[in-house]
């Protein structure tokens, strides 16, 4: 069974309900939430420097609103990691302990938080701006996307591009994606990538796939 054969808006639209989805791309308002919005603090940072009050790289727009950590200390967890650093690194700067494996991030040579895999088909996506997180959901799981966040197989507004000409088709877009928890319990995407297909499930356990669809 191919996805991509299904060129009938009302075929793509009675698959979707039936796996329980709406395909939709969200509108640029609800891209750029107000309380979440830095992106006049975030510009003035990147050309000026100013607005980083402890020095660790992160604006202290982006500290309080986004991040939750403190504008006035470098190591909010005190691990030994500069705050900025344990985001580019995808360790979690509210975590002295990110991956639980009982060593402090500035000690341990693999402090990344413990990530999660999940597959589905994409039902909704939103591109990070300067200063304004993105978002994705996917099986439900919506999880912020950031300047950090890794698209295999194009950009994200590529696949943005992507989603709505699926929804027009009818032809959803197959996903896979990393997922990463922080201590407060926030979900970030890690890296996603653009399948062209998915696999059925072997009902017969013959290690062969019952229907395939190219990836």
């Amino acid at each position: 069974m191919r996805i991509g054969s299904r060129t009938s808006l009302a075929m793509g639209g009675a698959l979707a309900l039936a796996l329980g989805i709406t395909l939709t791309a969200a509108s640029d308002a609800e891209a750029k939430p107000k309380k979440k919005s830095c992106a006049a603090a975030e510009a003035l940072f990147q050309a000026t420097g100013q607005g980083d009050l402890d020095g660790d790289g992160l604006s202290d727009c982006r500290e309080t609103r986004q991040l939750r950590t403190s504008p006035n200390d470098p190591d909010t967890d005190d691990d030994e990691l500069m705050d900025g650093d344990e985001v580019e690194s995808r360790s979690d700067p509210r975590d002295s302990d990110s991956d639980d494996d009982g060593l402090m991030d500035g000690d341990d040579q693999t402090p990344r938080m413990r990530e999660q895999k999940i597959e589905g088909f994409l039902d909704a996506l939103t591109c990070p701006a300067v200063g304004v997180l993105g978002s994705m959901t996917v099986l439900g799981t919506t999880a912020t996307i950031d300047e950090v966040t890794e698209f295999e197989h194009g950009t994200c507004a590529e696949l943005t591009e992507l989603l709505a000409a699926g929804a027009l088709a009818g032809t959803p877009v197959f996903v896979e994606v990393e997922i990463a928890e922080d201590a407060a319990g926030a979900l970030a995407a890690i890296e996603i990538e653009t399948k062209s297909g998915c696999r059925e499930h072997d009902s017969d356990n013959e290690d062969d796939d019952d229907d395939e669809m190219e990836n």
